[in-house]
């Protein structure tokens, strides 16, 4: 990256980031980053439709996975449901197992009840066919034993299904077995005998084979509901902003704590501002030297571009009657922090997708013989701080705001010449240093007007949001995202 760029975007995001979180500091206390102008362009603040259908171009945003961005306090994000990607993939290097020690507990007890474990299988195998790997590893179980006593009886049989299944101390304790599998055919009396047997004989280490069960449960029931999204387990449909159509793919689920009517209301008291100044003069050959709100200053070969349809573009220090000796000053007028997250597993319905207790205590373990949660491979992913190199970023909250409007104040100019040169009828999009967007590319988001001086010297250019962006359908309305809070497994 050219060093004026990295210079101007370290600046810029960094003078942001700090009169955000000034804007907001009395109701908002985690560190905030601005956010790179991303490929879903603007929010769609308009999360839901009349029937509360979210949005799925809010969707998009929210739902994608984020990494440190090229400039100072910054994040940048991925496509589209990033996140949940990302999160299956973690779940895949993610085992539960014991410490060598309980686990050697386990191998000598289930070798004493061996001749009973081999009955289980023949009888079961006999009656109902072959137990597969494949058919294993749908179950999230390791062995045979396994599959017939934790799946079959504790779920299948029992009717609890995989949303609460039956542990092996339920089933040991049980005064009658019998009663607790009303799904069992007549078939599987004699298998329901052997189980009885071997339950007695693992007696003292029911309470680990319980372990490993409820562990396998739960990232089973973690992939399936992030993998394969239902109405039955939290998964939502969208509705598409433009068409209205409401799409049948279901994607997992997310959740605004915050009401549009409230968000509305935010954008529209003009009383709370963030506000941001530059000022520009010449330097060697064609660049500027530019000064963001008081920092030390940089040169860059423009700083505002006005890109109209048609292809025209106006470099805004170029432009005839205009001059490099200029301030510029940019205001979000009316901001509102919004709260949002996936929706959280609930594992007493198995509802929802999101539980991140698995990748912390997997973190914490690392190498350590103990039980729980583990890593059976390096993680995909760097789990640490942005700042750290992270790369598994989820948003919290967002900070938006109206677009900014945007000042441009000239000095030792020529307001007749720039009169002639100029048009207040068209709109357009600016983009500043020549790389950071101030609105979206896929519309007009601005509008310009000027104002003569004291004299023809001195004059000023106004950019605001245009018609384009203002006078949309409500599910298309956007605003300018200023930053972002943004959590990862180690913190913000």
């Amino acid at each position: 990256m050219a060093n004026y760029l990295q210079e101007g975007g370290d600046q810029f995001y960094s003078a942001l980031q700090q009169k955000a979180q000034a804007a907001v500091s009395s109701i908002f206390n985690s560190p905030l980053r601005t956010i790179q102008y991303p490929s879903q362009g603007d929010f769609m603040w308009n999360w839901s439709n009349a029937n509360q259908v979210f949005n799925q171009s809010t969707f998009d945003y929210i739902s994608a996975v984020l990494s440190k961005g090229d400039f100072t306090n910054s994040a940048k994000m991925s496509s589209s449901g990033g996140f949940a990607n990302a999160y299956s993939q973690l779940l895949n290097v993610i085992v539960y197992s014991l410490s060598s020690a309980n686990q050697q507990k386990l191998i000598q007890a289930q070798n004493n009840a061996s001749t009973q474990a081999m009955t289980i299988i023949s009888d079961y195998q006999t009656t109902y066919g072959p137990i597969t790997d494949a058919m294993m590893q749908t179950a999230g179980v390791a062995t045979k034993q396994d599959y017939v006593i934790s799946y079959i009886m504790g779920s299948v049989w029992s009717g609890k299904g995989t949303s609460q299944p039956l542990t092996y101390t339920q089933m040991a304790n049980a005064r009658n077995l019998a009663a607790l599998m009303p799904n069992m055919p007549a078939s599987g009396n004699q298998v329901l005998t052997d189980v009885t047997v071997y339950l007695n004989l693992m007696q003292p280490v029911n309470a680990l084979s319980d372990m490993l069960q409820n562990g396998a449960w739960i990232l089973r029931q973690l992939k399936t509901n992030t993998q394969y999204p239902s109405s039955s387990n939290g998964g939502m449909q969208t509705v598409n902003p433009v068409t209205g159509v409401v799409s049948p793919q279901l994607n997992v689920g997310y959740g605004i704590n915050y009401s549009q009517a409230a968000i509305s209301n935010d954008l529209q008291n003009k009383n709370r501002t963030i506000n941001l100044g530059m000022t520009t003069s010449s330097a060697s050959g064609s660049s500027l030297n530019v000064h963001v709100d008081g920092q030390a200053g940089f040169s860059v070969g423009s700083l505002l571009k006005f890109s109209v349809a048609g292809g025209a573009t106006y470099d805004m220090s170029q432009v005839s009657g205009t001059s490099t000796d200029c301030s510029v000053s940019m205001t979000w007028a009316g901001y509102s922090m919004i709260p949002m997250a996936p929706l959280a597993w609930q594992q007493a319905t198995s509802v929802g997708w999101y539980y991140g207790d698995p990748i912390t205590q997997a973190m914490a373990n690392g190498q350590q013989d103990v039980d729980g949660f583990k890593f059976i491979s390096a993680s995909p992913y760097n789990l640490g701080k942005l700042d750290n190199g992270g790369n598994f970023g989820q948003f919290t909250n967002l900070l938006i705001a109206n677009y900014p409007t945007i000042t441009i104040t000239y000095r030792n100019a020529n307001f007749s010449s720039f009169q002639q040169a100029w048009s207040e009828h068209v709109s357009g999009n600016l983009t500043l240093f020549g790389f950071i967007s101030l609105g979206s590319f896929s519309q007009g988001a601005y509008g310009s007007s000027y104002q003569q001086g004291a004299d023809n010297s001195t004059f000023s250019v106004t950019f605001s949001a245009s018609p384009q962006v203002t006078s949309v359908p409500q599910l298309q309305q956007t605003a300018y995202v200023v930053a972002g809070a943004v959590n990862t497994p180690s913190g913000y």
